[in-house]
């Protein structure tokens, strides 16, 4: 598994934070993702499966420091389907006079260029 992150400061608010994050992750999927989103759903699934992160550590509850909101998403790929895809994860964290973004980007040992798709798709819709 890689991972990759991307984090940022913006002046939206919390809500179109999350707007914004879930317009990337729908239109900035290419045709593999796309493919995988259907190979997804005619198994059973969803092509995209939304989901709140957990933190299971059991040192969670020493965070002083929560995000505001935070949200997940699987995008599958046509080998695999969700096997092989990406998951994202955004966290947002109200600081007053503006938003301090992260987003995790998990992936297989072959989907580093799904994932900088997905990323450059965010950081498109965000404007960074």
């Amino acid at each position: 598994m890689g991972e990759k992150s991307l984090d940022f400061k913006t002046p939206l608010r919390v809500k179109e934070c999350g707007a914004r994050f879930q317009s990337a992750i729908i239109n900035g999927r290419g045709a593999s993702a796309r493919i995988g989103g259907l190979a997804a759903k005619l198994m059973g699934g969803e092509s995209l499966t939304w989901y709140t992160p957990r933190d299971d550590s059991p040192f969670a509850t020493l965070d002083d420091d929560p995000p505001a909101f935070s949200v997940g998403v699987g995008v599958p790929k046509a080998q695999g389907a969700h096997a092989n895809g990406t998951n994202l994860n955004m966290f947002v964290w109200d600081r007053g006079s503006h938003r301090e973004v992260v987003i995790l980007a998990h992936h297989s040992l072959t989907g580093g260029a799904h994932a900088n798709q997905l990323l450059e798709a965010v950081k498109s819709e965000f404007g960074v």
